[in-house]
């Protein structure tokens, strides 16, 4: 029996809490009083599937399709959000016209990976000095990019640290570590010096909670650096269970509101 969870488990968790997470944000949250650790411990899902990204970049057969996967993953989940905000008419607070921020209001992870998976493969080419000054600049221009997307500013170190550290996981997880400690002394900071108004310090850390995704480190130790189960079904659950979730959610939240 192998020791250790493989990738396809730990997605699988992965999964399982950006669903609770998801839940959570969109409807527990809004309409019921459930913990608001559980926005805390939830922040494992992103940095998880990055890490398991990256590692799936030195073992793909083709980087090529894997990135043009993640973009069009991201394209359909960008379609499907301006469907359903158009179609409930979610408009600018301010001016009430349908805005480019409204339409495409909504999570979109795929864009954040796809993007760090592309800068990985930038910096792995300026690595072994295959054409240094073109990848240089891509991967600046990547860089600013990604951090319009989905959790992009707090991921981007990450993507550094795994990709910098990859095969050495002590190493890896310190660093992820100490970026959780400067985000949690941010999030700490602002609340002590008045900041954040009258919102309890506890509050506050569990809405300013990206500095939980530490907790991702255990989760990276238990990896066996196995693929697990492999089939068809498994390499595209989470291409399907990530938007058609999402979407779900969002047309529930809307229908709730009404």
């Amino acid at each position: 029996m192998e020791r250790g969870l493989d990738a396809y488990r730990l997605k699988l968790i992965a999964l399982l809490l950006m669903i609770v997470d998801h839940v959570h944000t969109y409807i527990l949250w809004c309409y019921t009083h459930t913990p608001q650790w559980i926005s805390v411990v939830t922040r494992i899902v992103s940095p998880l599937f990055l890490y398991l990204m990256i590692d799936g970049f030195y073992h793909t057969r083709s980087r090529k399709k894997f990135l043009l996967r993640l973009f069009a993953a991201a394209f359909i989940m960008l379609i499907g959000k301006v469907i359903i905000n158009y179609s409930f008419h979610n408009v600018d607070y301010i001016t009430g016209e349908y805005s480019f921020s409204s339409l495409t209001q909504g999570n979109n992870i795929f864009l954040t990976l796809a993007w760090m998976f592309a800068l990985v493969w930038c910096m792995e080419n300026i690595k072994y000095k295959k054409n240094t000054i073109l990848n240089v600049f891509l991967a600046i221009i990547i860089a600013f990019l990604s951090l319009a997307s989905e959790g992009g500013f707090y991921l981007l170190p990450i993507t550094v640290i795994v990709w910098w550290f990859h095969g050495r996981k002590k190493w890896q997880c310190l660093g992820i570590c100490a970026w959780c400690i400067i985000l949690f002394i941010k999030s700490l900071s602002n609340n002590l010096m008045g900041n954040t108004g009258n919102i309890s310090l506890y509050s506050y850390m569990c809405f300013s909670n990206e500095w939980g995704m530490f907790l991702v480190v255990p989760f990276i130790l238990m990896y066996n650096g196995e693929r697990g189960k492999n089939t068809k079904f498994t390499k595209y659950l989470f291409y399907v269970a990530y938007p058609v979730h999402l979407w779900i959610l969002m047309i529930i939240s809307y229908l709730l509101e009404k």
